[in-house]
C-alpha cells in the first residue's frame, strides 16, 4: 500500500466532515469549517480523485441478515501471513481485516450466520494454512468506525453535519423489541449503488433505479434517519496524523464488561470497540500518533481500570487489508 504524507489542516477538516457524513455537500462542509465553498469543493474533489478518500454506504450490520458479529484471530506462519490476509479480506463475511506486528496473526471483524458458520470454519477456513483460530462472539458494540471522530472538528461542528451513531447503538440494544423498517427491493438497489460511490448524485441514482428524484432523495434520507444506512469516508488514519493503530484487548469479569467498554469507548482514540462476553473481554481498535502515546494511553487505562481489568494487552497493527467493507490495494495483488 502506498504511503502518503499527512494532509494539511484544511484537508483534515474536510476529511473529518466526510467521516461524520459522507454525503455532506461542499456547501455544508464550508459552512461548518468556515472555509470558502469553492476551496472545499476543489480540495474535496482532489481527495476523492486521488483515491485518498473513498465514500461508501455501509448498511448497519446489526439490522441486516448478515449474521452474528465475531472478533476473529487467525494464526499462521509468517510466510503465509499476507496470502491468508488477502484471502480473508476478499471474503464477503469480513468487514475489516488487519495483521498485527507483535505476532504472526490476522485480526478481523467477521459476520457468520448460524447455518453457514460450521461450513465456513471447518471446510473453507480449514483449506488455508493457518495454525490456530478464535471466533469470539460480539455481544454488544460500543463504538464503530461510523462514530469515530479524529478530534479535528468540535462537537458543535459534528452536530451540524447530522450523522451520529448514538441512536444506532441504542437501537441495537433493543433488537427484537423495537420495530425496524425493512428496506424493499428499491431501497436495496439504492444501497447497492451508494456502496460503490457514496456521493453518487440523486440524478444518477434516479436514472439508474428508474424512479423520480424526489423519491430517491426521500428514500436515502429515510435510510439514514432510520439508522439502517451510514454513508461515510474510508481513509487511512495516517493521513490525518495517526500513523499507529493498535488492537486493544481488556479482559475482565463478565459482570464488569459494560463498565470497561464504557471507559474504552469514550476515548476519541477508539475507532471501534465491542464486548465479547464469551472470552470475558472488550476488544477495541485505537488510532495514535506514536508508540509513546500508546504507552501513555495504556498507562492511563490501566490506572482507571485497576480494580476491574484482569489483563490489558495491545498489539500494534502491521497492515490493513480491508476497512469498512472496502478491500484495500494491499489485498489486491495475490493470486486468487
Amino acid at each position: 500500500m502506498a504511503m502518503h504524507e499527512p494532509l494539511d489542516s484544511a484537508d483534515r477538516e474536510i476529511c473529518a466532515a466526510l467521516l461524520r457524513n459522507g454525503r455532506a455537500s461542499w456547501r455544508q462542509i464550508a459552512q461548518v469549517t468556515g472555509m470558502q465553498e469553492r476551496t472545499v469543493a476543489r480540495r474535496g474533489a482532489r481527495l476523492l480523485d486521488q483515491g485518498l478518500v473513498h465514500v461508501r454506504a455501509l448498511p448497519q450490520v446489526l439490522f441486516t441478515d448478515r449474521g452474528n458479529g465475531h472478533f476473529v484471530r487467525l494464526e499462521c506462519a509468517p510466510a503465509d501471513l499476507t496470502r491468508v490476509a488477502q484471502w480473508f479480506a476478499r471474503r464477503p463475511e469480513t468487514l475489516w481485516v488487519a495483521t498485527v506486528s507483535d505476532q504472526s496473526a490476522i485480526i478481523s471483524e467477521c459476520f457468520l450466520s448460524e447455518e453457514n458458520r460450521a461450513a465456513f470454519i471447518e471446510l473453507e477456513l480449514a483449506q488455508q494454512p493457518i495454525t490456530g483460530y478464535s471466533f469470539a462472539y460480539i455481544g454488544r458494540y460500543r463504538r464503530t468506525v461510523r462514530g469515530w471522530h479524529p478530534n479535528i472538528l468540535t462537537a458543535g461542528q459534528l452536530d451540524q453535519l447530522g450523522e451520529n451513531e448514538a441512536r444506532a447503538l441504542l437501537a441495537s440494544r433493543n433488537l427484537g423489541t423495537a420495530p425496524i423498517t425493512v428496506p424493499d427491493d428499491t431501497d436495496r438497489e439504492i444501497v447497492r449503488l451508494l456502496s460503490i460511490d457514496g456521493r453518487l448524485s440523486i440524478d444518477a441514482i434516479a436514472a439508474e433505479v428508474g424512479i423520480a428524484k424526489p423519491t430517491v432523495r426521500r428514500r436515502v434520507l429515510q435510510l439514514q434517519q432510520s439508522d439502517y444506512l451510514s454513508i461515510r469516508a474510508v481513509i487511512e488514519p495516517a493521513l490525518l496524523g495517526f500513523p499507529l493503530e493498535a488492537s486493544l484487548t481488556v479482559e475482565a469479569p463478565i459482570s464488569r464488561l459494560d463498565e470497561v467498554a464504557t471507559i474504552v469507548a469514550e476515548d476519541w482514540r477508539t475507532r471501534w470497540a465491542a464486548e465479547a462476553p464469551g472470552n470475558r473481554a472488550v476488544h477495541a481498535m485505537l488510532t495514535l500518533e506514536s508508540h509513546v502515546e500508546l504507552h501513555e494511553t495504556l498507562r492511563k487505562l490501566e490506572h482507571r481500570l485497576a480494580s476491574v481489568a484482569t489483563r490489558i494487552t495491545a498489539s500494534p497493527v502491521l497492515s490493513h487489508y480491508k476497512r469498512s467493507d472496502v478491500v484495500l490495494p494491499a489485498a489486491g495483488g495475490a493470486s486468487r
